[in-house]
């Protein structure tokens, strides 16, 4: 698997206030500091294991970032938002959008690293924009 360091610097309390509550993060890369995103007052959920890539990386680009409304960011019909990292890897991508079926507005942060092809993450970013 890949691991994104920038994952492990965003403010998550930042996150944290612009969510409605409770607030739930899905670390889909098993990348996060569990007990910390804990005491901001999320609910962790880690859907894989990191276990480091095979060989290293060159380091990832610049962030690319859409800046959304908050009301764009939590839309929701069951009064959840979940924070989504890894959105648009695989697992990442198929668990906000099985989120996004049963109602839950999804917060989604990625990489889009030449390691894993860019045109298939965008892809799948744009279909959860819809």
């Amino acid at each position: 698997l890949t691991e994104w360091d920038e994952f492990k610097k965003y403010d998550y309390g930042e996150f944290y206030t612009k969510m409605m509550k409770p607030a739930f993060v899905f670390d889909g890369r098993g990348i996060l500091n569990r007990p910390q995103i804990e005491s901001i007052g999320f609910e962790v959920h880690a859907i894989g294991q990191a276990q480091g890539a095979s060989m290293p990386l060159p380091p990832p680009p610049p962030v690319e970032v859409k800046r959304m409304t908050i009301a764009e960011s939590v839309k929701s019909t069951t009064g959840k938002v979940i924070l989504v990292t890894g959105t648009a890897g695989f697992v990442g991508f198929h668990a906000a959008a099985a989120l996004k079926k049963r109602g839950d507005g999804v917060l989604g942060i990625d990489c889009f690293h030449q390691y894993y092809p860019p045109s298939y993450k965008r892809a799948r970013a744009k279909a959860l924009e819809a």
